[in-house]
């Protein structure tokens, strides 16, 4: 039964999808021969899509690489992980569960930035954990949206012109970090989700509905409407400003 749903998912896995993670992956040298890739898992279209084009990558490329997920749960252990748990399970990956309090203290302490201090916490968490346990790389299920809509933030509140990277070294934990989503705008894997009917299962944010990310996303939105492919000519702006292919 487990080989059959994950044959099944595999057959309808959009071809886009397959081509931009293997095109990002092979562009950055995201992973390499013996590597084990921790990825972190949320439960939402992004983390699980890039789960299961990474099962994939590790099927079809000679590159042999193992794979392992992540689950950060921000309620602190309120949130039933029996369905990813399952899902992992359907593609023969192993599957970890980590509950941390995340949204109580962004409570206790009113951040004035939940998302970022969210974000930041999760990924630091992820990092430690990939650090502790020995992984060499750090997968997340960032994609082209999240990276212009950062861009756009750091342009017009921090005075920055600075993004998301497809592959970044943290030196505190001396893993590195890759985003093989990153040439995929959310649209693209909106509609894969769809298409591939891939459970969706995560816990339910209480500060996500007024932030600026929501704002700058919206925003892009409206620009989307009037130039069509304005993600992918951003795509190209982001390779020649800010992304090289050196490692």
């Amino acid at each position: 039964m487990i080989c059959f749903y994950l044959v099944m998912r595999m057959v309808f896995l959009p071809e886009q999808i397959k081509h931009a993670v293997g095109e990002a992956v092979c562009a950055y040298s995201m992973i390499e021969d013996g590597d084990n890739v921790l990825v972190g898992l949320s439960g939402g279209k992004d983390s699980t899509l890039l789960l299961l084009a990474l099962k994939h990558l590790q099927q079809v490329s000679p590159t042999k690489f193992s794979i392992t997920a992540l689950t950060v749960d921000p309620t602190g252990g309120n949130f039933d992980a029996l369905e990813l748990r399952d899902f992992c399970k359907s593609l023969d990956i192993p599957h970890i569960y980590y509950p941390y309090p995340i949204f109580e203290i962004i409570k206790l302490r009113n951040e004035s930035s939940p998302c970022s201090f969210c974000a930041n916490m999760r990924r630091g968490i992820l990092s430690g954990i990939a650090h502790e346990k020995g992984f060499a790389k750090l997968a997340l299920g960032h994609h082209l949206t999240d990276a212009i809509v950062t861009l756009m933030l750091n342009m017009f509140y921090s005075g920055r012109f600075h993004t998301l990277q497809p592959k970044t070294w943290q030196s505190r934990t001396q893993t590195w970090v890759i985003r093989p989503l990153i040439y995929l705008p959310e649209k693209e894997i909106l509609s894969a989700a769809s298409l591939v009917k891939i459970p969706l299962s995560s816990p339910k944010c209480p500060y996500g509905d007024n932030t600026k990310r929501k704002f700058m996303k919206e925003l892009l939105n409206e620009i989307t409407k009037e130039a069509p492919q304005g993600e992918y000519s951003a795509l190209t702006a982001l390779k020649r400003a800010l992304w090289t292919t050196s490692h």
